[in-house]
């Protein structure tokens, strides 16, 4: 008898303490998804009859954790809500650009809108099929006023150009890491004329050599610029549109160049291959169609 209790007993104990162990939680995951919709209400819940949080356009990112049905969990510019994913989808943001036939690489940098710093910084290249591959996503800064167009752009502006560039010189103050571009190392007399008076507005220039032929120039040997590349933005040097625009090393919004961490800037010089015709393509993400 008192075998029997001590079994009952056992068991018992081993059932409430397996009801007490706690299964581990995995871990959320997240997916990029793009608005296909005009314009995408993002609502307190999971159905058409609840309050709107935001609203977000095509083409706009959103960050989703959670699918229930035919809604998606979002989350963006800092607001969390539920989406109808039948307007999201994951499609690569390259595929469908018009203007980049004859191109291999591209780096696309968007903002949502044109007056906010934070940009999402992507590279593709295409495979032997001619399909956008997705390389690297990331985040950046671009002007601290955002983007202006080519008639609102001008020296001392704070914003960073929209549209498609070629990409220049690579630069650096230490050796080549690794890039196929052209490479400049910097010197501590290396300065870049941003006199929009000077005939050597918007060129590459050493100090010494150029001295009383501008008024003002941006000194090149400083840490930012420890690595990055030129954007090739008012190559024909109109006076007052903007110089010295630069893809470099960052870690908040810029004067009118797109920064990133310093090893994103790295990994990209040495993936970029001038062989490849790469560009550059900036724009709010609800002007890509533009593209």
């Amino acid at each position: 008898m008192f075998k029997k209790g001590l079994a009952i007993f056992v068991a018992m104990f081993v059932l409430f303490a397996g009801l007490l162990i706690v299964k581990p939680v995995k871990a959320a995951t997240t997916v990029t998804k793009y608005v296909t919709a005009t314009t995408l209400n993002v609502r307190t819940g999971p159905g058409t009859t609840y309050a709107i949080v935001t609203t977000v356009k095509q083409n706009q990112a959103v960050t989703v954790s959670q699918t229930q049905g035919a809604w998606d969990k979002v989350t963006v510019g800092g607001k969390t809500g539920w989406a109808s994913n039948q307007y999201l989808t994951t499609k690569n943001l390259a595929e469908g650009l018009k203007t980049v036939g004859g191109n291999k690489q591209l780096i696309l940098v968007t903002a949502n809108g044109y007056n906010t710093s934070s940009a999402e910084i992507r590279t593709f290249e295409r495979n032997s099929l001619g399909k956008w591959v997705p390389v690297l996503t990331t985040t950046g800064y671009i002007g601290k006023y955002g983007f202006a167009t080519y008639t609102n752009m001008s020296e001392g502006g704070k914003r960073s150009p929209l549209g498609k560039y070629a990409i220049g010189t690579a630069f650096g103050r230490y050796a080549n890491p690794g890039t196929k571009l052209p490479y400049r190392k910097i010197t501590s007399d290396d300065v870049w004329v941003d006199d929009p008076t000077s005939k050597l507005y918007n060129t590459w220039q050493s100090r010494s050599n150029t001295q009383g032929q501008w008024k003002s120039a941006e000194n090149m040997n400083i840490a930012a610029y420890s690595y990055g590349f030129v954007i090739r933005y008012n190559a024909q040097r109109t006076p007052y549109k903007g110089s010295a625009i630069f893809f470099h090393i960052g870690s908040s919004y810029t004067l009118g160049c797109t920064a990133t961490s310093q090893t994103n800037v790295v990994n990209i010089l040495k993936w970029l291959d001038p062989t490849k015709s790469p560009v550059i393509i900036q724009t709010p993400i609800q002007e890509l169609n533009k593209y």
